[in-house]
């Protein structure tokens, strides 16, 4: 691990979350870093995180990051019949160690330690080595709010949250349903719950919060993180750096997956902000019966679509996509043929911001992932909010009635959003007065991101603010690194 002509800069060590929606706004947050503050920057990932692993381009080690894989960690117990929640703990407290010795083991100090909201076991290693911690919140600022503001809601709202009869009030939020709150919130006997709280209740213990966001695009949480108002008097007051919203660049689009499909290709043929992009990000899966609604509605509207599709895997959940002969067998009889001449069924993967920057792309059906959600704010195209789990709800709720930049796909009674909902949808936000209203919104907003991480921007001088207290953390460090 020596890098000595590297030992005059700047460095800053990074512990993502698994999953490549928590590695890639922190590798372009580093790129930024790096090139705009003069940063050298380590990523430290864990090879039972196999998945962030595979999502680190060979290129983006060289220069001023580099990345390096902790070995395997062993934990016993079968694996298999563990759950998650049990599962990721052990694998995280046993990872600590390594982590330390890694920080431990550079030939000159980093000025500060950067790790994922998830992964607060990791302020532990920080603290004991007395390096400044800070969390990069890869999701919004609203659900940041929510997360600092649950001491205080859980002092007030003693039921579960899906079962509350009236709207829960944080501040900088407005009012929001039980039933839209985060879903590991939503049932206090469930395992995710304790879990969730666990991560959240820690989080002040931080030096500052690194948010996915802009001051304009979410001026109120912001201000509420500012003014401290989610926080309980007896917490210390960590600083709130908006840097984003920050979205891969086609340095990380670029693999050798890249439009197998031939997505693009097919978009080209097509006319301009002509075509609905229905995609569930790389996790979001439908039931069988909810796939043929989706494929009847699709018809009925008469709209051009390009269709991601996964089937619903069986329990316990697998991380493979199933073949696309399975997916086949559930659309309606005839359905691509009848379609074929506008439409566009994708089985595996598409490149989401190559389509959500094509000029033949005019919506996105989401499953509002925070990833996906600023993908589209960046790109001006207007949504159309289909969540399925996590904070999803809560990102559609804020789409549809504060951003106004999106359509709801209401569910029935059976739980499923009917191909009558998923016409009506369609039809509205690709032909309809909404949809226009919806697209001129969407328009004031991409201009809004694109403005604030502008040089000059909001979310540029909030990166410059803090890359100057890291520098003056740096001055004062240990001689090593003069």
């Amino acid at each position: 691990m020596e890098w000595p002509e590297q030992s005059q800069k700047p460095h800053v060590a990074i512990f993502p979350g698994p999953g490549s929606g928590h590695l890639i706004p922190l590798l372009e947050f580093a790129k930024r870093l790096t090139v705009n503050h003069g940063f050298f920057v380590t990523f430290i990932t864990a090879k039972w995180m196999a998945a962030t692993s595979r999502q680190i381009p060979p290129s983006s080690s060289a220069g001023m990051i580099r990345f390096i894989e902790l070995p395997d960690v062993q934990i016993e117990g079968d694996h298999a019949e563990m759950n998650f929640v049990s599962r990721r703990t052990l694998l995280m407290e046993k990872t600590k160690i390594l982590v330390e010795d890694a920080l431990r083991s550079f030939s000159f100090p980093v000025c500060a330690f950067i790790t994922d909201f998830f992964c607060t076991e990791m302020l532990d290693v920080a603290s004991k080595l007395e390096i400044p911690s800070y969390i990069f919140f890869t999701s919004s600022a609203s659900l940041l709010c929510i997360m600092l503001y649950l001491p205080t809601l859980l002092q007030k709202i003693e039921i579960s949250f899906k079962d509350v009869d009236f709207p829960i009030k944080v501040p900088g939020l407005p009012p929001i349903p039980g039933i839209d709150m985060p879903s590991p919130l939503q049932d206090k006997s469930d395992i995710l719950f304790n879990w969730f709280i666990q991560h959240s209740f820690r989080l002040h213990e931080a030096r500052g919060f690194l948010i996915n966001t802009c001051r304009d695009m979410e001026p109120e949480q912001v201000k509420a993180l500012m003014e401290e108002k989610v926080l309980s008097a007896a917490e210390m007051r960590p600083s709130i750096y908006t840097v984003g919203p920050l979205i891969s660049s086609s340095l990380l689009e670029s693999d050798d997956n890249y439009d197998k499909e031939g997505c693009l290709k097919w978009l080209d043929r097509q006319p301009a902000s002509s075509v609905l992009f229905v995609a569930f990000g790389s996790k979001g899966t439908l039931s069988d019966n909810q796939i043929r609604e989706l494929a009847f509605g699709l018809e009925e509207s008469g709209q051009r679509f390009l269709w991601v599709l996964r089937k619903e895997p069986p329990p316990p959940i697998q991380s493979t996509v199933t073949a696309e002969a399975d997916t086949r067998e559930l659309f309606p009889e005839g359905f691509e043929s009848r379609t074929k001449d506008r439409g566009l069924v994708v089985h595996s993967w598409a490149p989401q911001i190559p389509v959500l920057s094509h000029p033949s792309t005019g919506g996105f059906l989401s499953h509002c992932g925070w990833n996906s959600t600023i993908e589209s704010i960046s790109h001006g195209v207007p949504m159309i909010a289909w969540p399925l789990v996590a904070e999803q709800r809560m990102n559609a709720f804020l789409l549809v009635k504060e951003m106004k930049v999106a359509i709801e796909a209401k569910k029935g009674p059976d739980g499923l959003v009917s191909r009558e909902e998923v016409e009506r949808a369609a039809r509205e936000l690709m032909e309809g007065d909404g949809g226009m209203k919806i697209k001129k919104r969407m328009g004031e907003l991409k201009e809004t991101a694109n403005n604030a991480l502008a040089e000059g921007g909001s979310s540029y001088n909030a990166m410059a603010a803090v890359a100057s207290v890291w520098k003056e953390m740096d001055a004062t460090n240990t001689p090593s690194t003069t």
